[in-house]
């Protein structure tokens, strides 16, 4: 992510500058960051856990919406609206007050890292998915190898790291929603992953 203004902007001038531009920006508390292009590998792993996830959801008749990466997620105590690269919503959308195109109830959030993201990924933008208190889980789904990592809300608040068996056999088990996800699903049709041995 690179700094696109010079100065802290307010959320008004923000929704103009990301209205009237072309690319998608982040907004962080007055700091306006672009949303880099993803690669091929990104944008099959996203689309395949946006529609596994709706299938999963319809499937078991929850009352979950998935949705995608054109959905901003809003920390209003943090001032940020950020994207994930899917989501899932239970029950009705808590639309933002703020900006058009906010929300600020996902359920689970799922996120595809790669070398330049995984950092931010795993620590200032998970800060502040888990500081919401309506997400129960956090996907990390690796695009250069078969492997996810989940983070899960537990009956004290506090979040735990489960790591899942590198390779295609393993499942995710997304159970604040009900639904799991079969790596062999997710990876389908994914370039040249790194297959663990094991």
């Amino acid at each position: 992510m690179a700094v696109t203004a010079s100065k802290k902007l307010p959320i008004d001038q923000y929704l103009s500058f990301e209205q009237e531009g072309e690319v998608r920006y982040e907004y962080h508390a007055g700091e306006v960051y672009a949303m880099a292009g993803g690669t091929i590998n990104h944008t099959i792993l996203s689309s395949n856990a946006l529609r596994l996830l709706g299938n999963a959801l319809q499937r078991a008749g929850k009352n979950c919406l998935a949705v995608n990466s054109d959905i901003k997620i809003e920390i209003e105590r943090a001032e940020r609206h950020v994207y994930p690269d899917a989501a899932v919503i239970y029950g009705k959308i808590n639309e933002s007050d703020t900006i058009t195109g906010a929300v600020r109830n996902p359920r689970v959030i799922v996120e595809v890292i790669s070398e330049t993201s995984a950092d931010y990924d795993r620590g200032a933008k998970m800060r502040y998915y888990l500081s919401l208190p309506t997400v129960k889980a956090y996907l990390l789904i690796d695009q250069n190898r078969v492997h996810a990592t989940l983070y899960r809300r537990h009956e004290d608040n506090n979040f735990g790291s489960f790591h899942y068996a590198d390779g295609l056999e393993a499942t995710i088990d997304l159970q604040s929603i009900g639904v799991s996800l079969s790596m062999t699903e997710l990876y389908r049709n994914v370039s040249q992953p790194y297959y663990p041995e094991g």
